[in-house]
């Protein structure tokens, strides 16, 4: 399974610069957009943070109207699953797309509350020449104990959209890990059952039934 402090500081870094203030994003650079978002997205996790803590379903709903649209879910989703994604059907396509965001919404109503006192530092902005792919560097520090580590945030950028295609840890790439744990373990079962048991640990009276 992904080591699980990665993932949690993955999840939560990809929130705290990715909210409601990118709604023109493909009229901004990468470094741009989580720029201006960071320090305005913190200010709303504080401001919220009651709110927040007794009601999850405010950040999934955030999350899946505002964040993940910024995402090109589907490219990373062609990326995890490698060759797979070659000889799935359509239907597999989707159905592995949309759970596999409906697990980050899941992921972020669970552990977002607890990183309202945190802040990122944007590393600044190198000169580089026009590319398909740019990434943008920061620092995060949660404030709870752990010192502060980098998490570079990858765009694939053309002359219609920015969007977020990765995203490291400290070097450790998300969907790398991802592809990694899910090929080995459709090589063991399948493809429909990894979509069945992401399914079934996105809707927990799902998997109540199948134990029952």
């Amino acid at each position: 399974m992904l080591k699980k402090s990665v993932f949690i500081y993955t999840l939560i870094t990809m929130m705290l610069c990715f909210i409601p203030w990118v709604v023109s994003a493909e009229d901004k650079t990468p470094h741009e957009i989580i720029e201006q978002t960071s320090t305005e997205v913190l200010a709303a996790l504080k401001n919220d943070s009651s709110e927040i803590k007794s009601n999850p379903n405010k950040i999934n709903e955030l999350v899946e109207e505002i964040i993940l649209p910024i995402c090109d879910l589907e490219r990373m989703g062609k990326y995890i699953l490698a060759k797979h994604w070659k000889t799935a059907t359509d239907e597999q396509r989707d159905s592995f797309v949309t759970e596999f965001k409906q697990m980050l919404i899941r992921n972020y109503g669970k552990h977002l509350a607890e990183y309202s006192n945190a802040t990122v530092t944007v590393i600044p902005e190198k000169l580089v020449e026009e590319k398909l792919y740019q990434t943008v560097s920061t620092k995060l520090d949660t404030r709870i104990g752990s010192k502060p580590f980098q998490v570079d945030y990858v765009f694939r950028v053309t002359e219609d959209s920015s969007k977020v295609v990765d995203v490291r840890v400290e070097g450790m790439s998300i969907l790398k890990t991802f592809r990694t744990v899910f090929s080995q373990e459709i090589a063991e079962t399948s493809l429909d059952e990894l979509i069945q048991r992401i399914t079934l640990v996105n809707q927990p009276s799902l998997a109540m039934n199948a134990i029952n």
